[in-house]
């Protein structure tokens, strides 16, 4: 696809976030106080457009963003500026998070206001799930840290991990926390924190949360129950539970995705691990197993690799929905793994940007902002997420070049491809020119 065959442009994404609307909120954050130099504005644009552009972004290269001309002239601000890295870093570690957190929800809103209502409906399933991201200890104060403690030459190696837990509805992430206390290793603390978050934000009780068997915890399945909150999660094959009833599979509904035979249906009480007692709560465990048998010979190092069964066990506390849709919701899941390789291997997630608390909590907004431009970019043109960031970064210079001619030619005009394959679905919504 050739640059002016595109439906959506990049200087359509640069407009969700006009000035007028970051003034304002700069105006009620006070992110601006004190601040001498990077103003939040600015800081904002120089971390959107540091992230699209760059591989493995550091404060060093965001730096020379600062002072390249593309940059100064795509956001309109004069040549010649300065600044170093350490006041970049010394920026992140102490400005308002409260301006990139409002800035983030403002342009969720917006982009939500892109899909139909038959879309918005699909997006009701939202996919739980943490990654983790490590540095070295001299570097990250805080964090926890994972196995065995190196000793001797190795013990400058020791790494410490932050974890980013988030829920993902299909084209942004609804909610994300960053978690830095031991206590959030375990995914049975880390994950209810996050759904309870958006339970919360969610006075209709509208989605349905899918997770993975790292939350397995009855308690946690009894306080989304109580809170009306839908799930569909998978446990242990030996989890421990009784029996209260066993519903009827149609024939039809036993071939479930992935290649997976559904074999059992049935109503349960859970028992928590350690404990002699079942729980109260009625849940529904859906038992299938692979048409192919898989190899389940017992890895050697069996601290690095997962262990392989031939059956799966889904449980979730929906009694309506079609065992054969729980397999397929499931499997939907997934999604979010593909979302996270995305910001790390495309948005330089897979690193530190700042090591400091503040700057954590920056470069999270910051890269899911500009994720959602991604997606709706990769959206609207049927780009790959690779293709999507390397179009739109190509966009972008060649809208700053074209800029910067109209600009020595003293007629700044209209940008570059402003007025051709506009969405309508963006223009609709006021986005465009």
């Amino acid at each position: 696809m050739h640059l002016d065959e595109l439906k959506c442009h990049a200087t359509d994404l640069v407009r969700l976030l006009p000035r007028q609307m970051l003034a304002r909120l700069a105006k009620s954050t006070e992110v601006d106080r004190y601040a001498k130099e990077l103003q939040g504005e600015r800081l904002f644009n120089l971390l959107l457009y540091g992230l699209i552009r760059c591989k493995r972004l550091s404060q060093r290269k965001l730096e020379k963003v600062f002072e390249s001309r593309a940059f100064c002239t795509l956001f309109d601000y004069s040549l010649g500026e300065r600044v170093s890295h350490s006041s970049i870093s010394e920026r992140l570690s102490k400005v308002n998070v409260e301006f990139f957190r409002k800035a983030y929800e403002v342009f969720y809103d917006k982009l939500h206001s892109l899909y139909t209502p038959r879309e918005i409906e699909r997006k009701l399933l939202v996919r739980v799930d943490s990654t983790l991201v490590a540095e070295t200890c001299n570097k990250l104060k805080k964090g926890f840290t994972v196995g065995k403690r190196p000793v001797g030459k190795d013990a400058c190696r020791q790494r410490r991990q932050v974890k980013y837990t988030m829920g993902y509805e299909g084209f942004a992430a609804k909610l994300a926390e960053v978690l830095d206390e031991p206590a959030y290793l375990s995914e049975d603390v880390a994950l209810p924190k996050a759904i309870d978050g958006m339970i919360k934000k969610d006075p209709e009780h509208s989605n349905l949360y899918v997770f993975d068997r790292g939350l397995s915890s009855l308690r946690a399945y009894d306080s989304m129950t109580g809170q009306h909150a839908r799930f569909v999660g998978r446990i242990k094959t030996n989890r421990s539970m009784e029996t209260v009833r066993v519903l009827e599979i149609p024939e039809a509904d036993k071939c479930a995705p992935e290649k997976l035979v559904l074999d059992e249906d049935k109503v349960v009480h859970l028992r928590e691990g350690g404990s002699r007692k079942f729980g109260t709560e009625e849940y529904r465990v859906i038992t299938a197993h692979f048409k192919e048998p898989r190899d389940t010979t017992r890895p050697q190092n069996k601290g690095k690799a997962k262990r392989v069964e031939n059956r799966i066990c889904f449980i979730t506390n929906d009694m309506e929905l079609p065992a054969k849709e729980v397999a397929e919701i499931y499997r939907r899941r997934w999604d979010i793994e593909v979302f996270f390789r995305f910001l790390k291997q495309e948005l330089s997630f897979s690193h530190f940007l700042s090591v400091n608390e503040n700057g954590l909590q920056v470069i999270l907004y910051m890269t899911l902002i500009t994720a959602m431009l991604v997606m709706i970019y990769k959206r609207e043109n049927k780009l790959g997420y690779s293709m999507a960031v390397f179009t739109l970064d190509l966009e972008m210079e060649d809208y700053a070049m074209g800029l910067a001619s109209e600009m020595a030619a003293g007629n700044r005009g209209t940008p570059h491809g402003s007025q051709k394959g506009k969405h309508k679905r963006l223009e609709a919504n006021g986005l465009t020119p």
